[in-house]
């Protein structure tokens, strides 16, 4: 069952529902499909019946208009049935959000219409043999001749690929050095199946998707009308980016549905089972391996529906792509990451019964590790959060400094104004202040803001003593390698000596200060 949250429009709530119900009525048939490898067409038929895939499609389009939110709703639903969740969600990120923000009106008319009615599914070209994470680095190219454009190239690790009628594909549109060093070298466009010069070479056998294509794509002379491009010429990677952030958050609520279903057999099957004279579920360790997916379970749901709420809401919340992209990546590595964890621990639980594909416990688990490959690899899901946590002004700023307690002589953390402050700035304050960090970070160096905020002088200043104390040998810096700049500055030992007398950095605690013989170490 999809659980609502108390945000969820009451439209949502009954999309939910209509949901569940729809899911029990066709799991039969999707279990067939799966076992005979045969793609689910009857069921993807009655889905774009329910109108479902015409969920995050404006009501003027022939959507239901229910946002990223309704869009997971539908991902999380259909995720309890293997390859129709995927093959949904290959449909969204075919063209969906890249329509909506940067299609012309005539493209939303015929391609926004075509993704509600849902008979024609969609797919989304980026990786090649030269561009996998690195996907800027596009070698399929668009050339523009007149009024339109011959695309030549190949994609691959394309999911949908064969079944789908509608390619949302991005290619290289100039070598120019620098349109690639701003990310403007690469353009979008729509390939409509059966375009001359564009078909299918090939299929992967992944250790998934066990009955959803994903194969390579060939372009051969491709020949689109100027109407077939999405965007500014040069814009596609502003797309792909906006694209992406959109698969990652149905990437995630896909994953929910194949965790609740886990989730849910695991139970069963620990009051079923019987070890040792009891049943299974009455094993502490069993109990706690549940709980840790329960709470999975829990924390993968709000991180994704939040995230789809701030997609919902960024304008009023006045959100960049950026931020919104950052909570993007961040459920699409909890959650995949979750998926594996519970999917392992739920075999470990399950013995012998969990290893046979009779039950989809592995199922989970092979579906997990090519989702933390798919858009966007987990390492490129974090380079993307460390730029953001770099980038976001006042998220990672220290506002504490430490001091040295007067009484306990250890160092605390206080807000309070350095005793530094508007004392000259000079070699030996600079010097002393320096050892006082020692004594409170001594394996770290400061950097020419912390002591200028802790002394309140002007930063030239600051970084003139800094370099004469450098030519007097007393501290060791860090310098750009390039431009020379000072980084971080660091008290050497004999700075250290120059500071203060060696009684200043000692310190002792009162149990040590009881032992003679130990205390007879400290005299010189």
């Amino acid at each position: 069952m999809i659980e609502t949250f108390w945000w969820f429009t009451p439209e949502q709530k009954a999309f939910a529902k209509d949901l569940d119900e729809f899911v029990d009525n066709h799991l039969e048939e999707v279990e067939e499909c799966y076992w005979a490898k045969r793609f689910p067409w009857k069921t993807m038929e009655a889905v774009a019946e329910k109108g479902y895939m015409g969920a995050g499609v404006p009501k003027e389009y022939g959507g239901l208009d229910y946002g990223a939110t309704g869009c997971c709703i539908v991902g999380e639903g259909l995720g309890r049935l293997y390859a129709v969740g995927h093959v949904f969600l290959f449909n969204m990120i075919g063209g969906l959000n890249q329509l909506l923000r940067f299609g012309t009106n005539e493209q939303k008319e015929k391609y926004l219409r075509q993704i509600a009615e849902g008979k024609v599914l969609g797919a989304v070209c980026i990786t090649e043999p030269f561009a996998g994470s690195d996907a800027a680095n596009v070698f399929t190219t668009a050339v523009q001749e007149g009024d339109h454009w011959i695309l030549n190239g190949k994609k691959r690790m394309i999911s949908g690929a064969g079944v789908a009628g509608r390619y949302f594909v991005y290619a290289k549109t100039s070598d120019d050095p620098t349109l690639k060093a701003q990310y403007r070298h690469i353009t979008g466009f729509i390939v409509d199946r059966g375009v001359k010069g564009f078909t299918l070479e090939k299929i992967n056998s992944l250790i998934g998707f066990d009955n959803i294509p994903n194969g390579y794509l060939d372009f051969d002379n491709v020949e689109l009308s100027d109407e077939q491009r999405v965007g500014e010429i040069g814009s596609g990677w502003q797309i792909m980016m906006a694209g992406l952030n959109f698969e990652r958050l149905l990437t995630s609520a896909l994953s929910l549905g194949g965790i609740s279903w886990v989730m849910q057999l695991v139970s069963h099957y620990m009051e079923r089972r019987v070890q040792f004279n009891s049943q299974v579920q009455r094993f502490t360790n069993l109990q706690f391996d549940l709980a840790d997916i329960v709470k999975k379970y829990y924390i993968s749901r709000l991180v994704t529906y939040h995230t789809a709420y701030l997609l919902d809401h960024t304008k009023e919340l006045k959100l960049t792509e950026f931020e919104t992209g950052t909570w993007a990546s961040v459920a699409k590595i909890y959650d995949i990451e979750s998926g594996r964890e519970i999917g392992s621990t739920a075999m470990q639980m399950t013995g012998g019964d969990g290893l046979c594909k009779f039950y989809p416990i592995e199922r989970l688990l092979r579906e997990a590790k090519i989702a933390e490959i798919g858009a966007g690899t987990t390492e490129i899901q974090k380079t993307l959060i460390y730029r953001m946590s770099q980038q976001k002004h006042g998220f990672l700023d220290f506002k504490y400094h430490f001091k040295i307690h007067p009484e306990l002589g250890v160092p605390i953390l206080t807000m309070a104004p350095s005793e530094w402050t508007g004392k000259e700035v000079n070699k030996e304050n600079i010097l002393k202040i320096m050892a006082e960090d020692f004594k409170c970070n001594p394996g770290l160096y400061m950097t020419p803001d912390d002591i200028k905020d802790l002394i309140k002088g002007r930063a030239k200043a600051v970084e003139a003593v800094l370099d004469e104390l450098e030519k007097d040998g007393l501290i060791v810096t860090l310098r750009h390698p390039k431009t020379k700049k000072l980084i971080l500055a660091k008290a050497n030992y004999e700075g250290l000596r120059q500071a203060y007398p060696k009684e200043f950095y000692r310190w002792y605690p009162d149990w040590i200060k009881e032992d003679e013989f130990i205390m007879g170490m400290t005299k010189d």
